[in-house]
């Protein structure tokens, strides 16, 4: 006989009816972990008005408010489920696994050694060249095109003051897969940068922390389908003591503090700013302001 049931979700549909139903006949408590919306996620796909997101919402509220307790990411959240919802919910922060921590500049050497085996760029890194990472699900929730043009306008930049610039090369990495990765690709393809080369290279598990460790900024384009929850990738690279720069949503503040532990842009125009601040004089100079 179990206690209690501990449940993540996302995914909520068929999981938390199945699971309190489960819980009655057993009588088990069930707890939930809201880490974000269903119906909110659906919604990404299909239209709000959907008859499924209509559905799987009203299912996620109904079994949401039978569960015996629960926690959520953040303080938006449980006001959210509170006030829509009537859903008392406590908020526990995520926090990094221990693997995601510093490194020290052997490890990355050793990093970049490995992967260039496989991804030859990866050797053409020096003390000169700023490593920028970027993590994404190349959806729509995650508009890499934000990042593109703001690599564009850094192109720009370093062009248009080449004599003068002391804006260094960067290297651009980026992890994931997605729909529109191939989409992307091609378009960098025919921009044909000179100043900014992109990899998306395939990590191992253990090779993901110390890239992120590796690296000199990095660029969170998580939008989240609420605006409630927090990437956790953004916790990653706070672990890995990674300078982060996270476009704006809802909940955001509750993490990125703009100015104190990172920065927050809203568009591309003002990503580009933050890179190129970031990365003058680099590496002699780090600015976050």
């Amino acid at each position: 006989h179990l206690s209690y049931i501990l449940v993540q979700t996302p995914p909520g549909i068929p999981t938390l009816p199945t699971l309190w139903l489960y819980c009655t006949v057993k009588g088990s408590q069930l707890v939930v972990d809201w880490h974000n919306y269903s119906h909110t996620i659906l919604s990404l796909a299909l239209p709000p008005s959907h008859p499924m997101v209509t559905i799987t919402k009203m299912l996620e509220r109904i079994f949401g408010q039978m569960a015996s307790n629960a926690f959520c990411v953040t303080k938006a959240m449980s006001r959210d489920l509170s006030t829509n919802w009537g859903v008392r919910a406590s908020v526990l922060y995520d926090r990094p696994p221990d693997k995601f921590r510093p490194v020290s500049s052997e490890e990355k050497q050793e990093l970049f050694k490995k992967l260039s085996l496989e991804y030859p760029v990866f050797s053409n890194v020096d003390s000169c060249t700023g490593v920028l990472v970027s993590s994404t699900s190349w959806t729509e929730d995650e508009d890499f095109g934000v990042l593109l043009d703001a690599l564009v306008k850094y192109e720009d930049a370093v062009k248009k003051d080449a004599a003068e610039s002391q804006l260094c090369n960067l290297l651009v990495v980026i992890t994931g897969k997605g729909p529109q990765k191939q989409f992307y690709l091609e378009k960098i393809n025919i921009l044909g940068l000179q100043h900014v080369q992109f990899v998306t290279p395939w990590l191992e598990n253990e090779d993901y922390p110390t890239m992120l460790a590796s690296a000199d900024l990095g660029v969170c384009l998580h939008t989240s389908s609420s605006g409630l929850d927090l990437p956790m990738k953004v916790v990653d690279m706070f672990g890995c003591g990674l300078p982060v720069a996270a476009i704006q949503f809802e909940a955001l503040g509750e993490l990125v503090k703009d100015g104190e532990n990172g920065r927050i842009f809203k568009d591309s125009e003002e990503l580009s700013g933050i890179i190129q601040n970031w990365f003058e004089g680099f590496p002699s100079a780090h600015n976050v302001d």
